[in-house]
């Protein structure tokens, strides 16, 4: 009995490790610094909890999509929420005006694919835009 909780302990202080040497390339990639060691281990663990789900939720073999690590890594979702959705809009007028294409011509296309006129550009991370 005593072997196995050997064992066991001795398997997750690898995991940890395993996990620890993730982290730091992680931070490395990013750029990511902490005050101090106490920030860092705090950063760590929620690090450690994301990887997890992340691992969990892609083991699912019914979900459409796959999630990965990226620079949220070591943010709780209250922080990511908190960093990134900030915008809060306009307000939409309830005054109603008339149609501004009423008079197009039947000649317009049905459709228009934006893409083939070069009109849609790649995703880019807008950092706090609508601050």
């Amino acid at each position: 009995m005593l072997g196995t909780w050997s064992s066991e302990a001795t398997s997750r202080r690898l995991q940890d490790a395993s996990m620890y040497e993730r982290h730091e390339q992680w931070m490395a990639r990013y750029g990511r610094t902490y005050k101090d060691i106490r920030e860092k281990e705090k950063r760590f663990n929620i690090f450690k909890e994301n990887v997890a789900y992340i691992e969990s939720s892609n083991e699912d073999a019914n979900k459409l999509y796959k999630l990965s690590v990226n620079q949220f890594a070591d943010l709780t979702n209250d922080e990511f929420k908190v960093s990134r959705n900030r915008f809060k809009g306009h307000e939409c007028s309830t005054k109603t005006t008339s149609f501004k294409y009423e008079n197009a011509t039947s000649s317009m296309p049905t459709t228009m694919d934006w893409r083939k006129k070069g009109a849609v550009t790649p995703i880019k991370d807008q950092g706090q835009c609508g601050n």
